[in-house]
């Protein structure tokens, strides 16, 4: 129903108003995830208590509630992160054709470009390996879903032989990844990640052919 004309309400000032809540609004939650994701990545889900949070993001309880009900909706937020690289790294990956090893390599690529870049799906990551969270579990088979489809997709190409170590190189990439991240957090190493990664995947991609060949 349309509203009379002579209602001549102001309709300016609540815009000019709303606007700078909803960007301090939008700083705060950002504050909270990254604060979330370095407590989380360093210490561990289990370990972080709510007052860690509060202390390391600098804002009030009242703050975290008005965003997230609980420390496990942050959690879930942050896994949706790693889950949001996934998607991303596997369509740019699909967009190389035909099906081959190059496929791997860009998945990997950009996954570890991800990581480099964002601590919130860098802390996402970490927390796919955590029990008692939910999507956790479910992220970390999506991720290893879209590598064994690669995987099928090379071989099936003639990219990659079809042999017993071929049929581990999803599982030994992923979880090569995860640990080369848990490495470098515990080390401090400085490395570039992404070179490392690559190493990692022509490595197993080698060992894949060593093995039809031996």
């Amino acid at each position: 129903m349309t509203e009379p004309i002579n209602d001549l309400r102001p309709v300016g000032n609540p815009v000019r108003t709303r606007r700078p809540r909803q960007q301090r609004a939008t700083i705060t939650k950002a504050n909270i995830l990254e604060a979330a994701a370095r407590s989380f990545a360093y210490d561990g889900y289990a370990a972080t208590s709510l007052a860690d949070l509060l202390a390391a993001s600098g804002t009030t309880k009242g703050a975290v509630y008005f965003h997230f009900d609980s420390k496990e909706a942050i959690a879930r937020e942050l896994v949706a992160h790693w889950s949001a690289a996934l998607t991303h790294a596997s369509v740019a990956a699909h967009d190389l054709q035909p099906p081959s090893v190059a496929q791997i390599s860009s998945f990997f690529g950009d996954l570890a470009a991800s990581i480099s870049v964002s601590s919130l799906a860098r802390a996402g990551l970490r927390l796919t390996t955590e029990a008692g969270i939910d999507g956790a579990r479910e992220t970390f088979a999506q991720w290893m879903d879209i590598t064994s489809n690669l995987v099928d997709a090379a071989i099936a190409s003639g990219q990659l032989p079809d042999n017993s170590t071929t049929r581990q190189l999803s599982w030994n990439l992923c979880a090569g990844f995860i640990g080369t991240v848990n490495i470098i957090r515990a080390l401090g190493d400085t490395g570039d990640f992404t070179a490392r990664m690559h190493s990692l995947v022509t490595v197993h991609l080698a060992a894949c052919t060593a093995a039809e060949s031996s």
